[in-house]
């Protein structure tokens, strides 16, 4: 097409026709621009199937990521279930015995208190496209401020768990459980054992010395010690009681997340 104008042009330069070949020569020029256009056009097309592509790579991995982290919450608010019936149970029975008297069905679930569980953010995904920027690929802007606002939960519910386990459980019930109960006669209860040899093959020992038994229950039954350690026991049922409240949300919260997400995909 270009030629074709190119050899009209100097056809009327030679025949000295000055205004038709102005006005080819704008008609040449507007074929130009108009041929750039359409290549940005196609090429601006091409780039946006691109990100498309990309986005929807980047929801379905968001969907993996958040139906894991919903798994994870059933067994964590499952745990905190056995924690916090294994303190009703103390507690009725302490009521029911006027202290701490025949513990060898409540030993197991006493040393249950001192275990807890580390939560773990499976949304790595989510962390990745907010690191690296590619969070912005999202076009649907009500998605894209739910993802940022799920993130800033997770990490503030990731760092009261961490704190928690740590500065609450950890210190003050761990070590009471650990120095005033009997775990080497009784070790855990059989769900929070199921619970564990879930994740491994774990094996457990118990000592047969019937003295160790006779010596715990003594030590529980000290008034001060008989105080402090049901104490322990509300203490760590409140502990779990706030823990599933939150696991709970969390959750929730995920599962309107993935709901959202898969609207998304299916458009």
């Amino acid at each position: 097409m270009i030629r074709i104008f190119r050899n009209i042009r100097q056809q009327l330069a030679a025949q000295n026709k000055v205004a038709a070949y102005s006005r080819y020569a704008i008609g040449e020029i507007l074929l130009v621009v108009i041929g750039i256009l359409i290549a940005l056009q196609v090429n601006n097309w091409n780039e946006h199937q691109k990100q498309k592509r990309q986005e929807t790579i980047y929801l379905q991995n968001l969907s993996i990521d958040l139906k894991k982290q919903i798994q994870l919450q059933d067994i964590y608010i499952d745990f905190e279930d056995i924690i916090i019936q294994d303190c009703k149970d103390i507690v009725a029975h302490y009521q029911q015995n006027n202290g701490f008297k025949k513990m060898d069905s409540i030993f197991p679930k006493i040393n249950d208190l001192s275990t807890r569980i580390t939560f773990t953010n499976a949304n790595t995904t989510l962390l990745e496209m907010i690191n690296s920027g590619e969070i912005n690929i999202i076009d649907n802007e009500s998605l894209k401020k739910e993802l940022m606002e799920f993130n800033r939960f997770i990490e503030g519910f990731a760092a009261n768990t961490v704190s928690n386990n740590t500065y609450q459980v950890d210190q003050i019930v761990v070590r009471n459980v650990i120095k005033k109960s009997n775990f080497a006669s009784y070790s855990y209860s059989k769900k929070l054992r199921s619970i564990f040899q879930e994740k491994s093959q774990m094996s457990f020992i118990n000592v047969k010395d019937e003295t160790l038994k006779k010596i715990a229950i003594q030590n529980l039954n000290e008034p001060k010690l008989r105080l402090e350690f049901i104490n322990d026991v509300v203490f760590r049922n409140g502990l779990s009681e706030l823990q599933k409240a939150g696991d709970e949300n969390l959750k929730a919260k995920a599962k309107q997340l993935l709901k959202h997400i898969e609207i998304e995909l299916n458009q």
